[in-house]
């Protein structure tokens, strides 16, 4: 049986999901779901050729540099629910926070964690 090696042809024929997000100045941002790989373009046209070519980069940068890289399935396997203890002071924190800003604490963490990590 022949191990499978996994090069940057391999990666690039994954089935990788890609978003795109309109802005109001009519252009469109873009990213590759699950990685930290992004990109845009005046059209969605130009958003989806410049993606192509970040996800290609970005794949490239990781395998030379040994680092890993999160499969589409492994990414499937996450289902965006999260689970977090912390202090009763920085609940009521977050509580307070979260009425001020009139959006509820999961959005406020989870903008907290884009804003951090990306």
């Amino acid at each position: 049986m022949t191990k499978q090696v996994k090069d940057l042809k391999y990666y690039l024929q994954l089935p990788w999901q890609f978003e795109f997000t309109k802005h109001p100045n009519g252009e469109f941002s873009a990213r590759v779901r699950g990685l930290s790989c992004y990109s845009g373009g005046k059209t969605l046209e130009e958003a989806s050729k410049e993606i192509q070519s970040a996800l290609e980069f970005y794949l490239e940068s990781c395998l030379e540099d040994n680092m890993p890289i999160i499969e589409p399935e492994d990414i499937v396997k996450a289902n965006g629910r999260l689970n977090v203890r912390t202090s009763k002071a920085m609940h009521l924190k977050l509580i307070e926070i979260s009425k001020e800003e009139d959006v509820s604490i999961s959005h406020l963490i989870n903008d907290a964690l884009i804003k951090q990590y990306g």
